[in-house]
């Protein structure tokens, strides 16, 4: 759920986003004489990580951050800050107000719907970047991986894989090469993995980073001419940078889930949206997404999982790293095997995995789906244990509490799932949609499907989706923080009698569990949702 999470907003109304990134690999440092930096670094930690960055990549597209975006905080971008708002005349506090986040947003969204920018996999090697369909390119295989261009705007990148080369001939060859063209260099540095040379010829600029990925190097070498748009060259190759950063060194970074197919070897052609279904191992394919803000609703609710079709309010959905797998949560119903989860986490699989604390992988059979209410019936092999079932509780009261289990980021975070807590903040959703809870207990990519449970371990609601906050920001300026949603359980009840599934129910008892107790009965009833397309 590809969002800035969270704003800081003063008491008389005026916002202030508080920012801070470090390099990749660089030290927080403190500034005590500052006393903005303290507040800020705090400030900026407690966002939600795809936040951090999605709001890094923001002030890049915007031409105020010229460095590959991170989830850690360090002075420079601090200093960023400062200079951006020296430029507008303004106190250079380093916190950001209301209509400096508001001018940023809009200068980048204009340039990253422009860019429109696509998720490439290299055609031969287990790396990928993002590249700008949105510039008219067109692509072509080479021998060592592929090239794009765009004709119109002058650019070119090419996207190879070099085997049996190495880092140190690869940095002084490139820098040869360069200085004896006449290009003057504007930087250089070589590290352990990496390397990266740019360098300037009048108006015509170049861009190589390669990396070493044990075997050869890989890496992209991109050329254009100026700044003008809609390539803003130097801003572009920060992203594409920072994606092949992430990509060979499994940093965080934001998904991208909209494909479109780049040619066989020998062909050229412009880029084309393909459905992701279609893709195979032996096509290069991309993974995108539409970079926010999208759309003209603010309050769209993207998926809380994978790369499936979501019913009409989802539109951000995870994506795992293999191009052809999908992960999600769900939970067991009843003993005789059946389980449940969302029906956007199931669609279009060939083949459905499931395993949970006491359940070993194994194959699980799809039922039914409800599209309408975001719904699907898997049942397994082995049948579940008593304890491993979570009863059914049809109403929830406002402001009561509840706990959320599931497995998120499964690419990064703990695989054996995690427990949030939260309340009930609304008992309807989007629009008064009176299918959905509103809930507080925080979510992220691959909770969906994944049980929502009240105080006495019983199911309220099935985790679904959350707010699309940098859609409202952009529209608002304001920053929304732990707005999600989950089917309720009278829908999942009803769902399950129509498939004749006999299922236990459960009401408010005489004593709430304690957390860790909670959360123990929701990983047992919990599995991790594997779908293969």
């Amino acid at each position: 759920m590809k969002r800035p999470g969270r704003a800081v907003w003063t008491r008389t109304g005026a916002a202030a986003l508080l920012l801070g990134i470090a390099l990749a690999g660089g030290q927080t440092q403190a500034r005590p004489q500052d006393p903005y930096f303290r507040t800020a670094q705090r400030q900026f930690l407690s966002l939600e990580p795809e936040t951090r960055l999605w709001f890094q990549i923001f002030l890049t597209s915007a031409g105020h951050w010229p460095a590959v975006p991170n989830i850690g905080y360090s002075t420079r971008l601090f200093e960023a800050t400062r200079r951006l708002q020296a430029e507008r005349g303004e106190a250079p506090t380093g916190v950001l107000t209301r209509s400096q986040v508001t001018q940023i947003l809009g200068s980048a969204s204009s340039v990253l719907h422009s860019w429109d920018m696509r998720r490439v996999d290299h055609p031969t090697r287990r790396a990928w970047i993002w590249l700008p369909a949105g510039v008219d390119l067109h692509f072509s295989r080479t021998a060592d991986g592929l090239e794009a261009r765009s004709w119109r705007s002058r650019l070119r990148i090419r996207f190879e894989y070099f085997p049996g080369q190495n880092l140190t001939r690869a940095h002084e060859a490139t820098l040869t090469s360069m200085i004896r063209g006449g290009d003057r260099i504007q930087y250089q540095t070589l590290k352990r993995d990496f390397m990266v040379v740019s360098g300037r010829q009048g108006p015509h600029q170049r861009y190589v980073r390669y990396h070493d990925d044990g075997s050869g190097l890989i890496g992209f070498d991109m050329t254009w001419s100026g700044e003008e748009p809609p390539v803003y060259g130097e801003r572009l190759a920060t992203l594409v940078s920072g994606s092949l950063w992430a990509s060979m060194t499994g940093a965080p970074f934001p998904r991208l889930d909209r494909p479109f197919r780049t040619p066989s070897r020998g062909d050229e052609t412009p880029a084309q949206e393909t459905p992701a279904q279609e893709s195979s191992p032996s096509e290069p394919w991309s993974h995108a997404a539409t970079p926010p803000p999208a759309g003209n609703s603010p309050a769209s609710e993207p998926r809380a999982s994978s790369q499936a079709a979501p019913p009409a309010t989802a539109q951000e959905r995870d994506d795992d790293s293999s191009r052809s797998v999908s992960t999600g949560s769900g939970f067991g119903v009843s003993t005789a095997g059946h389980f449940l989860t969302n029906a956007h986490v199931v669609s279009g699989c060939r083949s459905i995995a499931i395993r949970g604390a006491d359940l070993a992988t194994q194959p699980a059979e799809l039922l039914a789906r409800d599209e309408t209410n975001d719904l699907a019936l898997l049942r397994a092999g082995a049948p579940a244990e008593s304890a491993a079932v979570l009863p059914l509780r049809p109403g929830v009261r406002l402001g009561e509490a509840v706990a959320a289990f599931g497995f998120p980021h499964s690419d990064m975070l703990a695989t054996s799932g995690n427990f949030t807590l939260g309340n009930v903040t609304a008992l309807s959703g989007l629009r008064d949609d009176s299918r959905y809870l509103q809930i507080s207990a925080p979510v992220q990519s691959g909770n969906s499907g994944g049980p929502l449970v009240d105080a006495y371990g019983n199911l309220v609601g099935v985790v679904t989706a959350k707010l699309n906050a940098i859609k409202v920001m952009a529209a608002s300026g304001d920053l929304p923080q732990n707005v999600n949603f989950a089917v309720k359980s009278a829908l999942a009840a009803s769902f399950l009698d129509s498939r004749q599934v006999q299922y236990a129910t459960g009401g408010p008892g005489e004593r709430k569990l304690e957390a860790a107790d909670l959360a123990e009965r929701a990983r047992r009833a919990s599995v991790f949702v594997t779908c293969a397309r």
